[in-house]
């Protein structure tokens, strides 16, 4: 099968689509808020066509000075053969161009399950929630975001302002990565709740919400950034 891919820009955070199923994300810290349009721009620029590519956004962080890029597939087996021909992240255009940019981290992850309360409404803040488990565990992965899933959907109303969230299992079974799509980032900051008595922060104060954050294959550490879209490629199929 032949496959368009022609460039076009987007400003959409797009991270629902139906013809994608895996994704690549990479995490920068800059030096200072000045340099995240530069970083930015140098991640963007390096955008090019490549089979299974559908498409490209760049975020910045709301909250630090951070860079997120973002690639999603058609699956796992079209990205993993780009990530085969070449360092992903060198050729993001931004370790290469930008003085003093950090690689924080990146991830290989293909779409578990996802939550959709809202999703034909506008979200303008991305919200990454990066949840380490104990140990490389694929079956622990699907079940704690099956846990995460039932405690959404038991909520008497969604958390106002949440569009959408996202469950990717990283490829290593390390990881569980929440990409969600909320109206803006005050949306998601008002929505969180105190909780184990002020030491963390919580959608939902529910038996079902206490029983994901007690989970026993992941972590009780996880981290949690807000970012907007600086701009995004779709390549047309």
């Amino acid at each position: 099968m032949s496959l368009q891919t022609d460039k076009r820009p987007s400003d959409r955070i797009a991270v629902r689509d139906e013809r994608a199923g895996a994704v690549i994300a990479t995490v920068w810290t800059l030096p200072a808020r000045a340099a995240q349009d530069e970083a930015a721009d140098a991640a963007l620029a390096a955008v090019s066509a490549e089979p299974g590519l559908v498409r490209t956004s760049v975020f910045t962080g709301v909250d630090d000075p951070t860079v997120l890029h973002r690639s999603q597939w058609v699956d796992a087996a079209t990205r993993d053969a780009f990530i085969a021909r070449g360092d992903a992240r060198r050729r993001s255009g931004v370790d290469a161009d930008v003085p003093g940019a950090t690689p924080d981290w990146q991830m290989s992850a293909s779409l578990y399950r996802s939550f959709v309360p809202d999703g034909d409404a506008a979200a303008a803040c991305l919200v990454v929630v990066r949840q380490p488990l104990q140990r490389p565990d694929a079956a622990q992965q699907r079940s704690w975001v099956d846990t995460v899933i039932t405690a959404l959907e038991s909520d008497t109303a969604p958390a106002p302002g949440l569009r959408a969230a996202s469950f990717f299992a990283s490829a290593d079974g390390k990881h569980v990565l929440n990409l969600a799509e909320w109206a803006d980032a005050d949306a998601h900051r008002s929505a969180l709740r105190p909780v184990d008595f002020g030491r963390g922060v919580s959608l939902g104060t529910s038996p079902q919400w206490r029983a994901a954050r007690s989970h026993p294959g992941v972590c009780p550490e996880h981290e949690v950034r807000r970012y907007e879209l600086f701009g995004a490629c779709e390549f047309l199929r």
